[in-house]
């Protein structure tokens, strides 16, 4: 159940399901999500933080830069939050 509640907790902004929607067609840097959303690198980040916390995406680290997509490896529950969010997201 606590799972659940930081899954919904984490998808229940809009500019978290605009990064999600952006995270699945492909990797993106911090700068990346920067450039599309127009948000500051510290916004980005507090918004990314809870998607990662709920096991929604991962991120690796290359030199300076940390890129994110999502979690490919996610639960069951994960996965259909995540697909709910980016159909979400769509409309």
């Amino acid at each position: 159940m606590a799972d659940t509640l930081k899954s919904l907790r984490a998808l229940a902004d809009p500019t978290r399901l605009r990064i999600m929607a952006l995270l699945e067609k492909d990797e993106l840097s911090v700068n990346e999500i920067q450039q599309v959303t127009r948000m500051g690198q510290s916004r980005i980040s507090t918004h990314l933080r809870p998607l990662q916390e709920a096991g929604l995406i991962q991120y690796r680290r290359e030199g300076k830069r940390t890129f994110y997509k999502l979690n490919p490896q996610a639960d069951t529950g994960a996965k259909e939050f995540i697909e709910l969010a980016t159909r979400g997201a769509k409309e």
